[in-house]
């Protein structure tokens, strides 16, 4: 459907430039690229001012063209008279629009409204709108160049989709530098209509396209935006730059979990759950591109390294192994091999150093072994221009190896000696790199596709099976928040916020309000001591700063000093109204226990995002986290803990057992299930959660909600994750 949907843009038979000009800028540009490079159509310039443009004769208005006979019009006129012109092309039955011309959003509200009088027009015929506001369209098959960039793209494997036109021209002129090309070069401006969604729909689908990259600065629709991209990356990888990585999020919230989520860390949990390759340097992106015209995709992080000199190899490995990448071992049968043709002084592993005096033939049998190690997915060879060295020759032996069906690299390292032998090798298919360590950085980061396929693979049902009467559960969460809200308040006490959790079945231990001493002796006896107590309040939320906790209280005599301390330290510290009761617990000690912390926080735009880490009162310094979207399934709630560097210490560490991750990662499923079923809960934080081999056990809780007298349940955010 997005194939059909988006033809006329990319494959048209007739095109209109409305704006077509001699003199020079966009019309005149446009009118000669679209005669250079032809399409395969008929070109109908459209300028009611001249008589013919470029030895073309031109049509006074599109009206003047039989309707139905436009497929794509390209609009280069000013903004004001850009609405009217699309209300022309619509009677017309023209089928897309790219518009070129500036002036709409990026103007603040005047623009706005010229927008959406454009979709007005244009949403009622079905009229796709590309732009407004870009460069406009190349797309290789079918020869189209509707763009104002100086030179048409040399076909390729690659589509580039970019929210800026000045970047499309700077990757351009890249390519034809080192000699790759593109399937498709697209600059979306606005994305006033035709979005990330459609393209990666239409590229998913184009036999022509091997892999997408993306160049962004807005996603759009994020639950769109992630199902189009689960339904492509396990066939083609997305590889996206999205700018505003510093840029300041929201405000921060009140609890934890707000303070640590940063805005850019909640958009890399989104990436991931789209199974796309995120990268943040520019010139990552012009490599990756290279790399992905030239060779296949690695099947997994193992490279192996010929090398003529041992400083670079190292270097190079020490930036495999910081990206996640590994140094390929080399088998047995390998190793006898390279010692039959090399000198003993070799390097007897990975970095296989060839030495300074390697011949070309040198060079390429080291290759061809590790080719056929089962232990390598990819090679990198580098070549120092010693006094020896031959990198000419060395390019022609090598060259040969360019379809070994491995991923294979080379990194040429220096400047005029090695230009012939680069300029060979890329010619052949085999990428260059003037720097070692950016190949080991481009190679692990495009292994890491694998990586982000297996992640998606298992669909997050609509109902999922979490060991429990699903819809009871809801229910009862509702009431609970409901019945808070009715009273004016949105946050909920502990006493609330543990009686939601046992709902969803995660572990609080036994929790009893107490609204007097003797009730809570009454409990405590019951409990069995020793036993906590802790402020029960509608008001207070961090109960410690009032000194509202006591905790390893041993006796009856014990909870009613406790109660009565309690209830003054909150008259003191805070006021007696907001005293209004204790609840009494179990004192939980745990053998070998860490403080974590699992936590949710709505996101404007990606919704409700759950957070696992390091718990305890250096929680905001430490920010050893994980995100993710809610909700997870098991095999993101397990990727969230391996995101953390307390997973290390949680598998058993220093003589200490392992806790139960099985029971962890089920606990998680189940917390993000509870926030992504109730939109209306703003807030949550179980910390400090308490994980031991012995059990896991949420010792405080905090809920905050939305004030549903000022926030409709339907306009809060929910969960973009699609479910199945």
């Amino acid at each position: 459907m997005a194939q059909s949907n988006l033809n006329a843009c990319f494959s048209p038979k007739n095109v209109a430039l409305i704006g077509a000009s001699e003199n020079i800028g966009v019309g005149r540009t446009m009118m000669f690229n679209l005669l250079k490079s032809p399409f395969g159509g008929t070109l109908y310039p459209i300028n009611p001012k001249r008589e013919s443009c470029l030895g073309v004769k031109c049509s006074k208005s599109i009206k003047d063209i039989p309707a139905g006979t436009i497929d794509l019009a390209i609009i280069a006129v000013a903004a004001r008279f850009v609405p009217s012109t699309v209300k022309d092309c619509a009677d017309m039955k023209v089928k897309a629009t790219i518009i070129v011309s500036a002036g709409f959003a990026e103007m603040g509200e005047p623009g706005l409204k010229l927008e959406a009088e454009i979709m007005s027009y244009a949403r009622p015929v079905g009229m796709r709108v590309i732009g407004p506001n870009c460069l406009g369209v190349s797309y290789s098959s079918s020869g189209l160049n509707a763009t104002f960039a100086a030179d048409m793209i040399s076909p390729g494997k690659v589509a580039f989709l970019s929210q800026s036109g000045a970047l499309c021209t700077s990757v351009l002129d890249y390519s034809k530098k080192v000699g790759f090309g593109f399937s498709a070069f697209v600059s979306v401006g606005s994305m006033l209509d035709v979005d990330w969604c459609d393209l990666i729909e239409f590229f998913g689908e184009d036999s022509n396209t091997s892999a997408i990259c993306i160049y962004m600065e807005s996603i759009g629709n994020p639950k769109r935006f992630i199902e189009a991209c689960q339904k492509v990356t396990p066939r083609k990888p997305v590889v996206v730059v999205k700018s505003g990585r510093s840029a300041a999020g929201k405000k921060a919230a009140s609890s934890h979990t707000g303070a640590l989520a940063g805005a850019d860390e909640i958009c890399d949990a989104a990436f991931r759950r789209a199974g796309i390759l995120r990268i943040t340097q520019i010139s990552d992106l012009f490599s990756l591109m290279e790399l992905l015209n030239m060779q296949p995709i690695p099947k997994g992080p193992s490279l192996s390294i010929v090398t003529n000199a041992g400083g670079p190899g190292v270097l190079t490995t020490d930036e495999l192994d910081i990206q996640g990448g590994i140094l390929a071992p080399i088998d047995k049968a390998a190793m006898e091999r390279f010692n039959a043709i090399l000198p003993p002084a070799w390097s007897h592993g990975n970095p296989i150093d060839v030495l300074g005096d390697a011949s070309p033939e040198r060079f390429s049998d080291c290759v061809k072994i590790a080719v056929e190690d089962k232990n390598v997915d990819g090679i990198l060879c580098i070549l120092t221009p010693q006094d020896m060295t031959d990198p000419t020759a060395t390019a022609h032996a090598l060259k040969l190896l360019a379809n070994c069906g491995k991923t294979f690299m080379v990194s040429y390292m220096g400047g005029l000696v090695i230009e012939e032998g680069a300029t060979i090798l890329r010619q052949a298919g085999v990428p260059v790199f003037t720097a070692p360590d950016l190949a080991a950085r481009v190679f692990t980061y495009l292994s890491r596709c694998q990586e982000n396929i297996k992640l998606i693979k298992e669909p997050i049902p609509a109902v999922p099976s979490l060991g429990f009467d699903l819809e009871k559960a809801r229910k009862e969460v509702r009431g609970i928040y409901a019945k808070a809200l009715e009273t004016g308040r949105t946050i909920l006490t502990e006493y609330e916020s543990k009686k939601i959790l046992a709902a969803y079945h995660i572990p609080g231990g036994t929790t009893e309000l107490a609204l007097t001493a003797d009730e809570a002796v009454a409990h405590a006896k019951k409990i069995g001591f020793p036993v906590v107590m802790k402020v029960h309040s509608e008001t207070i939320t961090h109960k410690s700063d009032v000194g509202g906790v006591k905790v390893n209280i041993k006796d009856e005599a014990g909870v009613k000093a406790a109660f009565e301390e309690i209830k003054a330290n909150v008259a003191k510290n805070a006021s007696a109204k907001d005293f209004l009761g204790c609840v009494v617990m179990p004192m939980v000690t745990l053998k070998d226990s860490y403080e974590v912390i699992l936590g949710s926080y709505v996101d404007a735009q990606f919704g409700p995002v759950v957070l696992f880490g390091l718990g305890g009162i250096l929680v905001e310094v430490l920010k050893d986290k994980g995100l993710g979207l809610c909700p997870v399934n098991k095999t993101f709630a397990l990727d969230l803990l391996q995101q953390t560097k307390i997973y290390t210490a949680l598998k058993g560490v220093r003589g200490r057992a392992p806790v139960n991750i099985d029971e962890l990662v089920v606990i998680i499923e189940r917390f993000s299930q509870l926030i992504a079923d109730h939109p209306m809960i703003e807030e949550a934080d179980i910390n400090p959660f308490l994980v031991s081999p012995d059990g896991i056990i949420a010792l405080d809780a905090r809920i905050l909600v939305y004030d549903g007298k000022k926030v409709k349940e339907e306009n809060v955010p929910h969960s973009c994750i699609p479910t199945h």
